[in-house]
Formats: C-alpha cells, structure tokens, sequence
C-alpha cells in the first residue's frame, strides 16, 4: 500500500498519456480532474493486486466515446453517475464496492477511476484489463481473452441519465459494445462507463499489475528529462526498452468520426537522423500499425506511442499538422503475447487497415 500526492497523480496522467498509444484520453482532461481530485484529497491509496484478497469484487470505471468529443466538453460527474449505477447493480447482490481500478491506460482513463475513489472514498487497485495500454473496443482486452464478463454494464451521461444493460452470453463483449456505442452517441458522443466487475484472484491471475506504478515512472522520467535538458525521447527508449521508429514533422492527418470513434492516418516525414524517410500511422482512436515503405514496423498489441519535441505525450486528438514528433513503439505485455489468440481480437481492425498478416513483434519489424 502507498499514497498517492497530487504530484504524483500528475506524473500518473503524463505518463499514462504517452503509453496510451494515441488513445486513453487527452491528458488536458486527466489533469483538470487531478484538479477536482485536490479538491476532495490531498493524497489517494493504492494497493497491488496481492493486497486484496481472491474473494474481493472491484468495481471499473472508464469514460467512453470520441477523443475530441472529450476534449471538447470535459468530464467527470459521468464517470460518478456510472459508479453509482454499478454500485445499485451489485447492490442486489449484497456487494458493497470498496476499490476501484482502471479498465485501460491513459492519460485520462487512467485518473477517471482514481476521481471517483476519491469523491467515494475508495481505494484504488494497480492494475488494468489492457494490458498497460489504451484499446478502441471493450473486446479489444484481456478481459475478453480472459473470460471476464462485460455484462452487465452502466452508461451514464453528466446529467444521471443511465442505461442499464445485460446480454445473452455475458462474455459476449462485440454485442456490449454494439450496443454502448449507440449509447455514446445519443448521449452526445461521452459517457461514463462502469463493467468488468472482476474478483481479486481474476486480476491476480489474468490482468496487468502496476500499470498506474509505470505511468507514474513514466511520466517522472518527462518530467525530470525537461528539467535536466535531455532527451525526452532518448530517455524513454532507454528505459522502457523502446524503439524510436522515427523523428519528424506531421505532414499530414486525415480524421473523421465515426459511430464515436476517431478513425484516420498522421504522416510523419523525417528529420535530422531520420531525414528522407517516412512513416504512417494508421488509428482507430489508437494507433493500429505503423508503416514504412509499404512494410509494417510496429502493430497492435505492441505500442505506438507519440512525444512531441518538447517532451509532450500526444493523442490522436492532440496532433496537429506540422507538429515535431518522435514516435515510439513498446513491446506489448506478456499477458497479451502469450495467449494464443490475442491477435485474433484485432485483426478485423487491422484488415481494414490493408493488413492481412500475422501478429509480427516490433523487436522483429524494425530489424
């Protein structure tokens, strides 16, 4: 157990930001909520997965929709409203929540859960069900893999308008997400969203641990990089084992938004290092695949992950053409690339995106 300062939460936001893969939410957002979290407390308790016991149930809370419908109207007594509801769910059960987690990773994702231990009162558990990243679609997760179900589920907007719904299968996460996306959209493309009641021996055995430790890291090692006057990118290469695809200029980003997701491409034209060559990315709200000469270099579940020249984690919502960047990829965590079906879960998305192959490593692709 450790307590989080608001500094801390800060790091949290930044560095959750940039393992968010262009998705997770703006960290304007996180930041304004690590605001109203001071407000409340000045100090949040977190807990490993090993803390709690097999038998406990934890509540997740996430925000749903388009990143620049986020980033547009802000965010919070969604994220409430959503608790709430799964609180009366569980309630009939006899289930009185006491922790709460994050369902992804990102710079606004990540805190939303945090916000709401705080306006509750609740311990907050340090992992999530995406492995350490942010994805597009509730099947896009190892709870999906993992068989942990996503029925039932709450959708809330910031005026505690709720709907409540179940499916059939309860593990079927494609129906639970055909229907919140309908949701999202007449809820005016944002909604709170709470689902995955999972146990402690379900997330002990099958989700990520310390993944708000390593946003913290990260964000600390930007943080400490602009203050020293190093290399942002160069030192988080070194640290997280990382591999810079390329440094340049935003020549181009197509976007538009669909059934409340941010689809597109950013072309990115090297610079200095890398001058004459160049990369796209393909995204679904986060980066899918990144491509270099007709040839995939990095692909989902593996990272691709955006730093301004600054030292500023990027969103899909935050790019702007022109904009100097470095792009990142990460190997993804072993809870993904060890199950034997994990690529299965984003191929649709990718062949849409013209990839028709197999899961390739990035350690592979940029060999």
């Amino acid at each position: 157990m450790r307590k989080l300062n608001l500094q801390n939460l800060r790091d949290v936001v930044i560095g959750a930001t940039f393992l968010g893969s262009g998705g997770g939410g703006s960290p304007e957002n996180g930041l304004k909520l690590v605001e109203e979290i001071g407000k409340v407390t000045s100090e949040i308790t977190l807990v490993s997965p090993d803390e709690i016991s097999d038998n406990e149930y934890v509540a997740m809370v996430a925000g749903m929709g388009s990143p620049v419908a986020l980033k547009e109207k802000g965010f919070g007594p969604e994220a409430v409203y959503a608790f709430e509801g799964l609180q009366k769910l569980y309630g009939w059960l006899g289930v009185e929540f006491k922790y709460i987690m994050p369902g992804e990773t990102g710079g606004f994702n990540t805190i939303t859960p945090i916000y709401v231990a705080a306006i509750k009162k609740l311990t907050v558990v340090d992992a999530d069900g995406t492995g350490g990243r942010a994805v597009p679609d509730l099947e896009t997760t190892l709870y999906y893999l993992y068989g942990i179900p996503t029925s039932p589920f709450v959708l809330a907007d910031r005026n505690g308008n709720m709907v409540m719904g179940w499916t059939k299968d309860p593990l079927d996460a494609p129906m639970c997400e055909n229907v919140a996306r309908h949701v999202v959209v007449s809820f005016g493309m944002l909604a709170g969203l709470g689902t995955w009641v999972a146990t402690g021996h379900q997330i002990k055995t099958y989700l990520e641990p310390n993944v708000i430790a390593r946003s913290e890291m990260v964000g600390k090692i930007l943080r400490e990089a602009k203050e020293a006057g190093k290399e942002p990118a160069a030192e988080l290469v070194k640290a997280l084992n990382g591999y810079e695809l390329i440094k340049g200029r935003i020549e181009k980003i197509e976007t538009k938004t669909v059934a409340g997701f941010d689809f597109g491409r950013t072309i990115v034209k090297g610079t200095g290092a890398f001058e004459g060559k160049e990369l796209y990315i393909d995204f679904k709200n986060e980066n899918m695949i990144a491509w270099r000469g007709g040839e995939p270099v990095a692909m989902v579940p593996d990272l691709i992950c955006l730093l301004s020249a600054n030292g500023e984690p990027l969103t899909n919502a935050d790019t702007k053409q022109g904009m100097e960047i470095s792009v990142i990829a990460l190997p993804a965590s072993e809870r993904w690339r060890k199950h034997p079906k994990a690529f299965e879960v984003w191929r649709p998305i990718l062949e849409k995106m013209g990839y028709t192959g197999t899961y390739r490593r990035v350690e592979e692709l940029v060999k």
